[in-house]
């Protein structure tokens, strides 16, 4: 435990910087704030929420990209469920492949029954046959745990689509990370967390208001709009940063820093480079002249020729909602493409969703860091920035992007008590009775 600053210091004396006011970074600020002490969050965009924020268009609430709350972290749900009202929902998603809705997650049962005969026997074939290869890349893990036919039906093309290269360059952590399933008798028995029949998401507004609740819990300051430029370092600690505020530089001081920005950006201030990448989404939006588009929440595109990865449709995650004939598509898209919006109206033109004269309004956002890549070999580079930035003993790196981890938010918040644990002490953090 680091107790340096946090020992010689009062409690309301040590000076806590947290860049970033995504969920990690408010995560920080508000359990922070229940133990007594004083931040300042520096944000470079105008407003609070990161991936996690939630917007009106239309008189609709929108997220950025599906979102939905599911966890076996019980401490983290309960404390959750103190900051915001939830509503449990029974899971309606499916995904769309073949021009054909099928159950989310796969049930390879259906493939046989709903699908030519020859795609049966290459999935039952290509299970039997599993082949014992070293699993060196997500292709590798897949086949052994699925066999080819699964592999060529499915995986193969969505991996190639969410990461734009073969699923063979891929690490297999990704697969053991977000698959959480064993292989193709998971997938019959429909065990594992991937198999989920509930979720949560907040009563009132979209799901940025878990991270509205923690900014007014927070005791200090967050900044917006003033990009962090610097990071400031004596020998093995912290310093400083310099940030940007009206086109005008400016310098805080601090004892101790916590980072939830990307990683690469982090090093690039403290002068080292990491091969990490991460994958630019496209968000495209539509309003829609229908009540509904699909009676799903959301929908994963399996084909490889479509560009949407996946799709939500917002009304119904507010059933409270007054009724209206309008309704909100929200596509993500992962292929690098210049025509984002022609390619999602192709694919809800080709499976009978929307025609062009039901598009009211379109909008386009983008997310330069929409995930993490794990690419073979990633877990060296992420070593690098364990030894680059473990040099320093106040500095602390919690979330999705800082970590370099595929986590949702439930997984967010339990990372930043961890982080706090680490640094205060065991009981420092309590997240819920």
């Amino acid at each position: 435990m680091d107790t340096t600053a946090a020992g010689a210091l009062g409690v309301e004396d040590e000076r806590i910087l947290i860049i970033g006011a995504g969920v990690s970074g408010l995560a920080l600020a508000w359990l922070l704030s229940e133990m007594g002490r004083r931040v300042t969050v520096l944000e470079a965009a105008p407003r609070i929420g990161g991936l996690a924020r939630s917007f009106n268009w239309h008189d609709l609430p929108c997220d950025i990209a599906p979102h939905r709350l599911y966890t076996h972290d019980q401490p983290v749900l309960r404390a959750i469920q103190e900051l915001v009202p939830l509503r449990e929902f029974q899971r309606n998603s499916r995904i769309l492949m073949r021009d054909k809705h099928i159950q989310d997650p796969i049930n390879p049962i259906e493939l046989i029954l709903r699908f030519p005969p020859q795609v049966g026997l290459k999935l039952v074939w290509g299970f039997i046959n599993r082949p014992k290869l070293l699993e060196d890349s997500f292709e590798a893990m897949a086949l052994n745990r699925y066999g080819r036919g699964l592999y060529d039906f499915f995986f193969e093309p969505y991996t190639k689509k969410m990461f734009g290269v073969p699923p063979g360059q891929i690490s297999p952590n990704w697969g053991r990370e977000k698959l959480r399933s064993s292989g193709l008798l998971d997938a019959l028995q429909r065990q594992s967390k991937t198999f989920f029949n509930s979720f949560w998401y907040p009563k009132q507004g979209g799901y940025g208001s878990i991270c509205d609740a923690m900014a007014a819990r927070i005791r200090g300051e967050i900044m917006l709009a003033t990009p962090v430029t610097a990071v400031e370092y004596h020998n093995n600690r912290i310093t400083g940063v310099r940030y940007r505020v009206d086109g005008a530089e400016q310098h805080l001081a601090c004892d101790r820093l916590f980072s939830s920005i990307p990683a690469t950006v982090l090093a690039r201030m403290l002068g080292g480079q990491l091969q990490l990448r991460f994958k630019r989404v496209q968000l495209v939006y539509l309003h829609i002249s229908k009540p509904f588009v699909m009676p799903y929440q959301w929908v994963y595109w399996g084909d490889g020729d479509v560009v949407i990865n996946r799709m939500a449709e917002f009304k119904h995650f507010h059933p409270d909602l007054p009724h209206t004939d309008r309704t909100v598509l929200c596509a993500e898209v992962t292929v690098e493409t210049d025509q984002p919006l022609e390619g999602v109206q192709r694919a809800l033109e080709r499976y009978h969703l929307v025609q062009r004269e039901e598009v009211l309004d379109s909008m386009i956002l983008t997310e330069r860091c929409g995930y993490p890549v794990y690419d073979r070999g990633f877990e060296d580079a992420k070593q690098q920035a364990r030894n680059l930035f473990g040099r320093f003993a106040n500095l602390h790196c919690v979330g999705r992007n800082a970590e370099f981890r595929h986590i949702e938010t439930d997984e967010d918040i339990a990372s930043a008590a961890d982080c706090l644990r680490r640094i205060y002490g065991a009981d420092a953090v309590r997240l819920a009775k």
